[in-house]
């Protein structure tokens, strides 16, 4: 089973309570919907179903699948004639693989202190006349969006909102998504919903760019074709996380094979991405009934996901484990739950953390060059410290309580 990202699953396991199991991630699509997905012709069109279910869902008329996350943001750039894009300095490298593929001069800003987010304030100095501003919910914890994008009108700026890593999460009761010139979501196997690919663009001002000439460009030739090879991993992908299996089976691969350092992100070049399925394979239909499957279950998983949030945030309260939400989070739309330890390096917590068994997810890494990395000490402490929580609609809560238990542990251990 290949391992290869930061948000791929990895076990925790403690040697004094060996019943307890939690793998790092589970998908949210289950074993019966990813073969009665096979059928999708119980709708006449899945797609153009999904397409009026996301229409109503962000209130908004102008919404387009694109082959991918990464290259929706891509296909948004290229249309656009600014020739700068400002961007977080700490995020998931494909999103500057986009704005490279679409030939923009990236500009990067520092993340707010103690945050996994750049806010507002950060964007200020950057946001200069005739320049894109490329907002991130990392991780779905809410930027100030808002602000951003009054910013950005001000300054003559074009506001791009990168929601992928939250797909129906709201900020003041709002979805994430609607509030910047251009919305992007994601179906990708570690997102919310995971279809095994495919994206969506939401415009949501069209007098920037024509909404039907943007929603038929593509960067490359794609074509749609069935993945029945992603079907295939998604079903044993299913069966090895269950805990039994993922114990007993999985579990001791991975701990020999990542017991000195946690998985590092592939960095992919501009011409490794343009030739990948995430730029050259449409949305299938089939894809596009998982993700209805999912969406009229999405009360559910964000009633789960706020009540596993909630346990992490009670077990940490009055502890040196701060956790990394802003007042007005929406723990409902949360992917990944981000901590830190007052004082202490992130790799600290991963060793002492191994040593227990837990293969903690840590941060995104730095895409400036190493040389830039001065002007952006918010982001090197954020990749320094911040360990990532599971979220998932399948962990138990007597789980999520066993795993901040010993993560305080460590936290007192090292303090």
């Amino acid at each position: 089973m290949g391992i290869a990202r930061a948000e791929t699953l990895h076990p925790i396991r403690s040697d004094p309570r060996p019943n307890i199991v939690v793998p790092r991630n589970r998908l949210e699509i289950r074993n019966w919907e990813l073969l009665a997905g096979l059928f999708w012709v119980c709708h006449r069109d899945p797609l153009a179903a999904l397409l009026d279910a996301l229409r109503n869902l962000v209130q908004r008329q102008n919404v387009f699948f694109a082959p991918s996350g990464q290259c929706a943001i891509a296909q948004v750039l290229s249309m656009l004639p600014q020739r700068e894009v400002v961007m977080p300095a700490c995020t998931c490298s494909v999103v500057k693989t986009a704005a490279e593929v679409a030939g923009k001069r990236i500009i990067y800003v520092d993340l707010a202190k103690n945050s996994v987010n750049a806010t507002s304030a950060e964007y200020a100095d950057s946001a200069k006349p005739g320049r894109i501003l490329l907002a991130t919910h990392l991780f779905g914890v809410p930027t100030d969006i808002e602000a951003i994008c009054t910013l950005a009108k001000d300054r003559n700026c074009v506001v791009i909102e990168d929601a992928v890593p939250a797909f129906g999460a709201r900020r003041r009761g709002r979805l994430l998504g609607t509030f910047a010139d251009f919305g992007i979501f994601s179906f990708q196997r570690s997102k919310r919903l995971p279809a095994f690919g495919g994206g969506a663009i939401v415009v949501n001002n069209d007098q920037i760019v024509d909404p039907t000439k943007l929603g038929a460009h593509r960067l490359v030739s794609a074509k749609r074709t069935m993945p029945l090879r992603d079907l295939a991993h998604g079903l044993a992908y299913n069966v090895a996380t269950t805990p039994w299996v993922f114990g007993r089976l999985v579990l001791p691969l991975l701990r020999r094979r990542y017991r000195d350092t946690p998985a590092a992100e592939d960095a992919s070049t501009q011409t490794e991405a343009i030739r990948s399925p995430n730029y050259t394979r449409e949305f299938h239909p089939y894809q596009a009934e998982l993700v209805l499957r999912m969406l009229r279950r999405m009360d559910e998983i964000r009633d789960r996901i706020a009540r596993l949030a909630t346990t992490y945030l009670d077990a940490f309260r009055n502890t040196s484990v701060a956790t990394l939400l802003p007042s007005e989070c929406d723990n409902a739309g949360l992917m990944r739950f981000p901590i830190a330890i007052s004082g202490k390096e992130g790799k600290d917590i991963l060793r002492l953390a191994l040593k227990r068994g837990m293969y903690l997810a840590p941060n995104y890494g730095l895409l400036p060059q190493k040389s830039e990395l001065g002007r952006f000490p918010n982001a090197v402490w954020a990749v320094q410290n911040v360990a990532l929580l599971p979220l998932y609609r399948k962990l138990p809560e007597q789980s999520a309580q066993w795993l901040a238990k010993h993560i305080i542990e460590i936290a007192n251990a090292i303090g």
